[in-house]
This record gives C-alpha cells, structure tokens and sequence, in this order.
C-alpha cells in the first residue's frame, strides 16, 4: 500500500503536477465565474514557476543532499560486494526496443563497472524491479545484466535481485539475499543526492555499508546559473522528490532520522 500511495500522491505533488493542478483550478475557476480566484492562481503559479526556472532554487535544494555524504578517499583494501541500487534503467523503453536503455541516472552502472574491475574478486549485487507500477517489464535487474555482460563482466559475478519497486525494499531484499556477516566489506553505489536516503535504511537494517555517490546534479553557487531551462526544472523535480521521500520514510519509521549523515 506504501507504494502506490507514494507514487499516487507524488504525481499530484510534484512540481509540474501542481502546476498542472493549478491551471485546472484556474480553468474552473473561470468557467463557474470566479475570475478574481482564477487571475490569482495564474498569477501565482507565473511568478512561482518563473522563479524556479530563473533561481537556482533546485540547485540549494539538492546540493545538501549530494554533500551529505562524502566519496571516501580511499576504500578497503578487500570488498565482498559492490551493491548498486536500480534507477538508471528504463523498463518499458527496454523492452519496446529490444535492448538496454538508461537515464541519467546511468553513471551508476559506469562506477560499478569500474569498481569492479578494481576489485576482481568483489560480487556485483544489484537491485532493482518494477518501480512503476503501471509498467516494468523487463524488470530493472534485466536490463541491468545485460549492460554488464555487454561490458564483459562475467555472468557468474552478478547477485541479481529483481522484486524490489523501492528503496526500502532494495535493501531488506538485498540483506535476505546476500546476509552480510560483520566484518565484511559492502561499498553501495547510487546517486549522491539519493545517497542520505540509501544510508539511512542500511543503518535501520543494521548493515554497515561503505557509500560510494555518483551523478551529481547540483551546481555549486559560485558557478553562473543555468541556461537550459529543462534541466534547471530537472533538478528541482529530482530534490523535491528526494526530499520528500526522506519525510515520507522517516515519519513511517523506515529511517530513524530525518536526514541520515555519516
């Protein structure tokens, strides 16, 4: 039920669907004549829209997220697994085209290849199934094999786990599959403004992960602002939604603080 309910209000709640949500109170509002409610409403969405489109407000919003926890300069000396959360793949574009299809959350899979050529001996474990729930199939840990056998990783260094539709389930899926043992070495790859999220639920698990953040989306303030007006929206979608899940996740008691930190 936490799924679909997340993904149900999250599509009213993000910034495009209030806007949307918006034009329609402002449509109503003109067709049973209250005309003064619908000018302000286009007022206001103007200027709200206008303003995170122009200001880097999606900038100061996901640079916290991404900063939060810092790429270790050096990672152990031995590691049992590389564990890469799903969000790059793109199930229903996969499987009209008949082969693998990423996002821009495909950075993910280059740090896990190239970690796991520094680390020969090290399992790829990844998760990742339907997170839509209207689509998905093939499932993300499909498409995911298919990049690393493409790469030439062999087959049998791949622990796939195909269920998950979150990154809740990512993690308790993955400790019943794998089950970890103290000592171990376990280093996680997503992106680094999902990174405080990720953490939060290894901890609440008890499963002390070593986290290793890829595909960076924030600017830092000093650099001039964006021209691409697209992306610039991208980004304040992207921390939104992360920002939200985090309350979403801590006020369920899947994560014991609201902002995990090293």
């Amino acid at each position: 039920m936490f799924f679909f309910l997340s993904k149900l209000i999250w599509f009213f709640i993000q910034p495009l669907g209030l806007v949307l949500l918006a034009l329609l109170l402002a449509t109503a509002g003109f067709l049973y004549r209250s005309r003064r409610l619908a000018r302000r409403l286009v007022i206001a969405l103007t200027l709200a829209y206008g303003a995170a489109c122009i200001l880097p407000v999606g900038d100061l919003m996901i640079l916290p997220l991404e900063n939060r926890f810092a790429k270790p300069q050096q990672l152990p000396a031995t590691v049992e697994g590389i564990i890469v959360l799903g969000g790059a793949e793109l199930n229903v574009l996969s499987g009209a085209r008949g082969e693998p299809m990423l996002n821009g959350n495909a950075e993910r899979l280059f740090a896990a290849l190239d970690l796991a050529r520094r680390f020969p001996e090290a399992q790829i474990v990844f998760s990742g199934g339907l997170g839509d729930p209207w689509n998905g199939i093939p499932p993300q840990s499909d498409i995911f094999r298919d990049v690393m056998l493409m790469a030439g990783v062999p087959e049998e260094r791949l622990v796939l786990e195909g269920q998950a539709r979150n990154t809740d389930e990512n993690v308790l899926l993955l400790k019943q599959m794998v089950q970890p043992q103290d000592g171990q070495n376990w280093v996680v790859v997503t992106s680094a403004y999902h990174m405080p999220r990720a953490m939060g639920l290894f901890a609440k698990a008890g499963w002390k992960v070593v986290p290793w953040p890829v595909d960076y989306r924030g600017l830092p303030p000093m650099l001039l602002p964006r021209t691409d007006l697209v992306e610039q929206v991208d980004v304040l979608n992207v921390a939104v939604h992360e920002w939200i899940g985090l309350v979403a996740y801590w006020t369920t008691g899947r994560i014991d603080t609201l902002f995990p930190g090293p």
